[in-house]
């Protein structure tokens, strides 16, 4: 006759392997597994680590996925997802005021906040469909930083792996290669501004933080749109600020309107275009736009002749 402490441990034995058979599951063909996130850096990295899942991206049609705010029904897909993929860093403002499972959310920037960037005061303007916004707290756009980019992938891929164990070796794999890939880009980044660390720069707008202060670029920001030609004294605080600062290259995170371009280049100044890609590029992924910036930065810190 079975003792009752060996019916016991056959029903923990039991119990394991059935939530070993739930886990995977969820990467069986007979549901495809949904993960769903905030920005589309983390979108590439979900599917470089595991293209057998659903990734649902709802900021992505509504303009800059920093400044979404979900409807009741796309709250209720999010619900409805496996794992929910934050970057942190206060990029999610909208958290607050959903419910969401803590045990569905991972958030990829958790054990970062010791080289996070915060903000000084806050200023608040207004530009295309997404009207006014804010910028306080603190800098958000960590994957800029491709180290941190990496870190970000590391822990997408801690998660993913005890969400889905026996797909472990596959997803670490990925994490793997992606990483290294990574850290290409960050040692060709590093060296293109290396050329020439001290020229001075201006960004277009408030979200090249990590970027300056990883690569060591010598920036001021303007708070300007590529899409709307700036009033006259947004041209003054321009001229004032250039006074200070007489940067040649101006960076922007689109292609600025031509007569834009024209009244730079008037004062001395070139565009080129950084694209902070938060939202999913037209053409290409993650991976060619970031190479596609390393183009354009090679424009701004090309030796002098």
């Amino acid at each position: 006759m079975m003792r009752t402490g060996s019916l016991i441990v056959l029903y923990v034995v039991l119990l394991n392997g059935c939530a070993e058979q739930q886990e995977e599951g969820a990467a069986s063909s007979d549901r495809t597994p949904v993960v769903s996130v905030s920005n589309y850096p983390l979108q590439y990295f979900v599917e470089r680590l595991a293209p057998w899942i659903d990734v649902q991206f709802p900021a992505d049609a509504s303009g800059d996925p920093a400044y979404w705010r979900p409807t009741a029904e796309e709250i209720s897909r999010m619900q409805e997802a496996d794992l929910i993929i934050l970057n942190g860093a206060s990029y999610e403002s909208w958290l607050a005021n959903v419910s969401l499972s803590p045990a569905k959310l991972v958030d990829t920037s958790a054990d970062l906040t010791g080289r996070f960037i915060p903000l000084e005061g806050h200023t608040t303007h207004s530009h295309g469909l997404e009207g006014d916004h804010e910028h306080s707290g603190t800098a958000f756009t960590l994957w800029l930083d491709l180290t941190l980019a990496q870190a970000q992938v590391q822990a997408l891929s801690n998660a993913m792996a005890k969400k889905w164990p026996l797909r472990r070796a596959e997803i670490e794999q990925a994490a793997t290669a992606l990483i290294g890939e990574l850290e290409s880009l960050d040692s060709q980044l590093a060296a293109v501004v290396s050329e020439a660390a001290d020229r001075l720069v201006l960004f277009s707008h408030p979200v090249y933080q990590y970027l300056q202060k990883r690569y060591g670029m010598n920036g001021r920001s303007v708070h300007w749109e590529p899409d709307a030609m700036p009033d006259e004294a947004m041209w003054k605080e321009l001229t004032e600020l250039v006074a200070t600062h007489p940067a040649q290259w101006m960076i922007w995170e689109g292609q600025p309107l031509p007569e834009i371009v024209t009244k730079l280049a008037e004062m001395g100044i070139e565009s080129v275009v950084f694209d902070p890609c938060a939202g999913k590029p037209e053409e290409g992924d993650f991976m060619t736009a970031m190479k596609q910036n390393v183009a354009e930065l090679q424009k701004v810190y090309s030796p002098q002749p």
